[in-house]
């Protein structure tokens, strides 16, 4: 999700925190005058700061992007990502929405086959072999 949706403006803000470190922040040197690399907690200080710049509506997409929170219904079958038409799976959303029509008949089978069953029992058909001929 993150590579797909908001690793590239997460890590471009850790930069910016960096590059205005680099330009602004105190630095302490080796003792040949090289920069030390910043301490650990200025680096957990870009994370957080980084990660708060993500909105929430972001994160949230990125989810769909993935196919991971769509709707089941396919409604959101456009967002996902590989199935784009520069995608890896251009063909996928059609792929998905044929599949979804296949297992919706398959249910409506399965249904009527039960309902069918059951009002046969109520009738007092048990099964073929019940029947006079």
């Amino acid at each position: 999700m993150a590579d797909v949706c908001w690793n590239a403006p997460f890590k471009a803000k850790i930069r910016q925190s960096y590059e205005d470190w680099m330009l602004h922040g105190e630095k302490e040197t080796t003792s040949k005058g090289n920069v030390k690399a910043p301490p650990m907690l200025v680096y957990l200080s870009w994370i957080a700061e980084a990660w708060e710049n993500l909105s929430e509506e972001m994160i949230a997409n990125s989810f769909k992007i993935c196919g991971i929170s769509n709707n089941v219904d396919g409604s959101e079958d456009d967002k996902i990502h590989v199935f784009k038409p520069t995608g890896p799976i251009p063909s996928g959303a059609e792929l998905m929405r044929k599949e979804r029509q296949e297992n919706e008949f398959n249910e409506l089978t399965e249904l009527f086959e039960e309902v069918d069953l059951m009002q046969d029992e109520e009738n007092g058909i048990l099964s073929d072999n019940s029947l006079e001929l």
